[in-house]
């Protein structure tokens, strides 16, 4: 049997070694307080679930370091052995500084009600973390947040060691330890799998693919990931009955590319949020300019990994069309466009080259998903809509009514796909300038498809 105690296994050898991934990404889960279970049972659920899960996914109860970092060299992330918390979890009462549950309950927990600061207990994307022994880089963190009548629960994930689909692995592992039960041996293997050569590399005869788009200066404080700008996050709510309406215009012949077979809810999305995005600021840019929309995807399937594997697994579909097009295309013209780039990308060789594209470079600083992203004409894009599992139930605690990534330095024109609701809603969280948020309030076509929640 595998020793899971074994940190070396969890090494990734290329996708988990990005400097830009040296932060830690934030879920908030919301819940209305149950009248049969008290604050202080709560926190020692929430204690045992969290301390069971560092115990049997050995990685998660280890720190993220980085060794051998020099000149021109970005080092290796790596997990490594370190006593676990003093506290299992951090405890914060904000029952007279932040708004009742009732109110964000009302008002479908806008990101301008929620307050990062207080919320998390380490910062967020795209604010570098720096480990030490006084302040070790846990891999996984916990704060419960009491406020009037509700309960706030932050899962901090350190990025370097899994995507999105290893952070709600994280947050499933919590719930099943809350409702009672062990942890399946079939999952532990799964969560635990070694990762030292998980996406093979190419071999020297075989040719790498053109992965210049993702090169950009090294970031820096005076070359950050992103430039300061007027934006701010937003929650826009595309329910089950829109996306039905979308995707239908999205697969309308005229416009649609015969060579594509069918077009998914995701593409009808991206296409529909896109074409918008772009369309307010057509009178700022030539109808030429170019923009450039990037789409992150899960390569799990691509080299056999099982959906629960909770390392490090995306690489990044990249669409280019002009201002003019975008403004003037049917919806199905873009969306069929956007399939056609995601099955030309979507293939074992273009995650191994880029695997391989990454672990080739020593400073990997140079190397992030949007390479040389220009907010004011391009956009990145994710999605985790269909995730399954991701309202679980907490045992006591019950089920959660809202999830939310906290809202952190402005990240303009990017747009992540989140399940908005148990029913199959979907509330996309998207940064925007305020120039171009007034413009798309005032579109009526936007408006038609989208609730904007705040």
């Amino acid at each position: 049997m595998a020793d899971y105690r074994d940190l070396d296994r969890y090494e990734d050898q290329a996708l988990g070694q990005l400097p830009m991934l040296q932060v830690y990404s934030h879920i908030l889960y919301f819940f209305p307080m149950p009248h049969d279970f008290s604050r202080d049972q709560i926190i020692r659920e929430l204690e045992a679930a969290i301390t069971k899960v560092r115990q049997e996914v050995p990685w998660m109860g280890a720190r993220v370091v980085n060794v051998g970092k020099t000149n021109g060299n970005s080092g290796t992330y790596r997990p490594a052995a370190c006593p676990l918390p003093e506290q299992a979890i951090d405890i914060a009462d904000y029952a007279d500084e932040i708004p009742p549950y009732a109110t964000f309950q009302a008002r479908k927990a806008p990101l301008s009600m929620i307050d990062t600061e207080r919320l998390t207990p380490v910062s967020c994307f795209p604010k570098k973390f720096e480990d030490s022994d006084e302040h070790p880089a846990h891999v996984v963190r916990l704060q419960v947040s009491f406020i009037r009548g509700g309960v706030i629960i932050d899962f901090a994930f350190q990025h370097n060691m899994g995507d999105a689909s290893g952070h709600f692995g994280f947050v499933k592992l919590v719930a099943t330890a809350m409702r009672g039960e062990e942890f399946p041996a079939s999952f532990l293997e799964k969560a635990n799998i070694d990762r030292r050569n998980i996406i093979p590399l190419l071999k020297p005869d075989e040719p790498m693919l053109d992965h210049s788009h993702h090169k950009r200066p090294p970031v820096t404080d005076s070359i950050p990931l992103v430039p300061t700008a007027d934006a701010r996050y937003h929650v826009f709510r595309f329910t089950v009955a829109s996306m039905a309406r979308l995707k239908d215009l999205a697969s309308r012949p005229q416009g649609f590319d015969p060579d594509v077979p069918f077009v998914s809810t995701d593409d009808a999305l991206c296409a529909f949020c896109w074409k918008h995005f772009v369309s307010v600021r057509l009178g700022r840019f030539p109808a030429g300019t170019t923009s450039r929309l990037g789409r992150q995807i899960d390569g799990r399937k691509l080299v056999g990994l099982p959906p629960d594997y909770m390392g490090e697994a995306a690489h990044t579909m990249s669409a280019w069309m002009t201002f003019g097009e975008l403004s003037q295309a049917p919806l199905s013209t873009i969306a069929s466009y956007l399939r056609k780039r995601l099955n030309e990308t979507n293939n074992p060789y273009h995650l191994r080259s880029f695997a391989t594209f990454i672990a080739r470079e020593p400073d990997k600083s140079t190397i992030t998903y949007a390479g040389r992203f220009d907010p004011t004409v391009d956009i990145g894009s994710s999605s985790i809509r269909t995730m399954p599992g991701v309202f679980p139930e907490f045992g006591k605690l019950g089920r959660p009514e809202f999830i939310r990534r906290p809202p952190s330095v402005p990240f303009p024109s990017t747009l992540v796909l989140y399940p908005g609701t148990p029913e199959g809603d979907c509330d996309g969280i998207a940064c925007l300038t305020d120039t171009d948020f007034e413009a798309l309030s005032a579109n009526p076509e936007w408006n038609e498809y989208v609730e904007h929640i705040g």
